[in-house]
């Protein structure tokens, strides 16, 4: 609450006055104010219900919201480097239009544009054709892009470029319960 307090400079996240205990007993609360969608994230694990699904200090310190960008460079070609990216041609429909339908109006959904060409020229050749303009595809976009062309890859400011990027995908891989994979699971530092 105090993280929700300082953010949304000096609210409660489950209202004010005596309508606050009954929201806290009933569980209801607003993150409304916070617009970052990482510190919601660490705010609803933080102020569960029950105190074991709450994270422990490390936990919480280590959560993806307190990450360099660096770290969540890193993270994305991880995921990037997951079956479902390495088969982005062939990927599955529906997880495609789950993946599609958290990106609409996402600063990424036309990502090949906002590459210069040169870049998507080199990887579009290494892969005989263009890759496709969808998120799975980004991700092994990024991750050959970090992989094969490390120092291409250093002259772009990819959180920069696509802000909010990070937060869907970290937030889709936790619902699909990729970030309990070997590869995430100890990247994220947590035991699941």
């Amino acid at each position: 609450m105090l993280i929700y307090y300082i953010l949304s400079c000096g609210h409660h996240p489950f209202g004010k006055g005596i309508r606050c205990e009954v929201n806290i007993l009933d569980g209801k609360y607003n993150l409304d104010l916070v617009e970052d969608e990482l510190a919601k994230d660490l705010i609803e694990w933080m102020i569960q219900a029950e105190p074991s699904q709450r994270p422990s200090v490390v936990e919480a310190l280590t959560h993806p919201y307190f990450w360099t960008s660096d770290r969540r460079v890193e993270y994305l070609t991880k995921v990037g480097n997951g079956t479902e990216a390495e088969n982005f041609r062939k990927a599955d429909e529906r997880l495609l239009r789950e993946l599609e339908e958290d990106t609409k109006d996402k600063s990424f959904s036309a990502w090949r544009d906002k590459f210069p060409p040169e870049i998507r020229q080199k990887l579009d050749v290494k892969q005989r054709k263009a890759y496709p303009e969808n998120t799975l595809a980004l991700l092994r976009f990024i991750r050959n892009l970090y992989e094969h062309h490390a120092e291409d890859a250093e002259k772009i400011d990819l959180m920069g470029l696509f802000p909010d990027l990070f937060p869907s995908v970290y937030k889709f891989a936790k619902a699909k319960g990729w970030n309990s994979r070997p590869s995430l699971r100890k990247f994220l530092n947590v035991s699941y």
